[in-house]
């Protein structure tokens, strides 16, 4: 998780305390019964006092046994509370667990039956509890794939110390949670810019508001109040509004393409994965310079994101490249005719692409025609274990006047592992109100 990370979901509500949960008490030992039953005969059918005697000593067994369980399952109860819900591949994913017995007895074992399906993280643990006192632990895996997971539903389990019944309580809530793809800071390919060899030219000035104000000039009835430059105004006595360049670095789309056919490799390993941890970079750095970005891409269920600006338009692109997966039927020619009907002259799109077919350049000619700048990233197919060679393709692409940049297998970088990593990123509140993200070390548990 990067510094900074919106600390809105910081933490989630605690699970298991939407109303209370379902209890289930189970007859675990059958052969106890039966041997009641068989006493209680005995004694009907042969007066003895070695009969009574056993039958009293069973029965009372059985008795407190079942009164044990039916205190367990109105005293003990537990939650969950995810600590960190912006994690991404290779940060820590946390939750602190509370278990609270309010009976008379004492809760000797008591098990925790996770079916939580985030990849890596067993949050089922064994514990103990006395009467009239609570335990609280923390569980934690390190992040290793993309997606979308959930945490629950899960069950607790406790009984009687002579384990004749069994007491469960059913916590049926499932929290959805979104690992995301990390952001690599050192990317082996430049962001593109927002001009078409020359053949884009914009006026100097726009009276579309951007970053910077170039000048002044005299009001117009249709300019908005807030361009208003009030030093100048007053000055002058008349009414003088700012006038704005225009960004000529421009917006940029990110266009994947995640056609199945064209993929290569299994997991951390994939084209599929290298494209997406392309495109968090790519997107992250762009946002840093103030630069719209958008996304396009592709799979079985497509993703595309409008150009926007800032943090929140970083949080969308993060979560949408969680969830493609390159399962997807749309040819890269499709992708780049569609991104034709909703890019915006002037605007500049980076396509990433495993392929070595060359049918799709001239959607790119098209796209040049309408003002649109296009920067291919070829995904080297021969590193990723394919045939063929991408240098044909990036002669290609040259020859049309196409920039292209060739990436290998392993140029972006991975996660790194646990040992290596130097921490993980918390929220703390300051004195004054401020949410700030620390660095916590590794080996730091925080008091439960």
């Amino acid at each position: 998780m990067q510094p900074g990370a919106s600390p809105a979901n910081q933490t989630s509500p605690d699970r298991g305390r939407h109303g209370p949960p379902a209890v289930q008490i189970q007859l675990q030992l059958r052969l106890p019964l039966i041997w009641l039953a068989f006493l209680l005969a005995a004694a009907i059918l042969l007066p003895d006092q070695v009969w009574n005697t056993l039958l009293i000593g069973l029965g009372g067994l059985f008795l407190v046994a079942y009164l044990w369980a039916r205190s367990l399952a109105a005293g003990l109860r537990a939650s969950r509370q995810l600590l960190f819900s912006w994690v991404s591949v290779g940060d820590r994913l946390e939750e602190r667990f509370t278990l609270i017995n309010s009976s008379l007895l004492p809760a000797l074992w008591v098990e925790i039956v996770d079916h939580s399906n985030v990849p890596g993280y067993r949050a089922g643990v064994v514990r103990s509890v006395d009467n009239h006192s609570q335990d609280q632990w923390r569980q934690s895996a390190v992040c290793q794939r993309r997606g979308q997971f959930n945490l629950g539903p899960w069950q607790l389990r406790s009984g009687d110390p002579f384990g004749i019944f069994q007491v469960t309580h059913h916590y049926p809530e499932a929290a959805e949670i979104i690992i995301h793809p990390p952001i690599h800071g050192r990317l082996p390919i430049p962001l593109p810019v927002g001009q078409s060899s020359g053949q884009i030219r914009f006026p100097r000035h726009s009276f579309q508001a951007a970053a910077n104000a170039a000048s002044v000039r005299d009001y117009r009835p249709q300019d908005p109040l807030h361009w208003i430059h009030w030093p100048t105004t007053a000055r002058h006595g008349a009414l003088y509004v700012r006038q704005f360049d225009r960004d000529i670095a421009g917006d940029i789309w990110l266009l994947l393409d995640l056609a199945a056919a064209v993929q290569l490799g299994q997991g951390k390993d994939s084209t599929e994965e290298h494209a997406v941890l392309l495109a968090a970079g790519l997107a992250a750095r762009a946002l840093r310079q103030n630069r719209a970005v958008g996304l396009a891409a592709y799979g079985s269920s497509p993703q595309v994101i409008f150009p926007g600006r800032g943090q929140g338009q970083q949080w969308k692109i993060l979560r949408a490249l969680a969830l493609v997966r390159a399962d997807g039927a749309t040819t890269l020619s499709r992708g780049i005719q569609d991104l034709s009907q909703i890019a915006k002259r002037g605007t500049t799109a980076a396509i990433i692409t495993p392929t070595q077919e060359s049918d799709w350049i001239p959607g790119l000619l098209s796209l040049a025609n309408q003002g649109i700048q296009s920067r291919v990233i070829l995904l080297d197919r021969p590193s990723f274990g394919g045939d063929g060679s991408t240098a044909g393709l990036a002669t290609a692409l040259q020859q049309y006047g196409f920039s292209s940049s060739t990436v290998r297998q392993g140029e972006i970088g991975q996660p790194l592992e646990p040992e290596t990593r130097r921490g993980h990123w918390k929220f703390q509140v300051t004195g004054t109100g401020k949410v700030i993200a620390v660095e916590t070390p590794w080996g730091d548990q925080p008091p439960g």
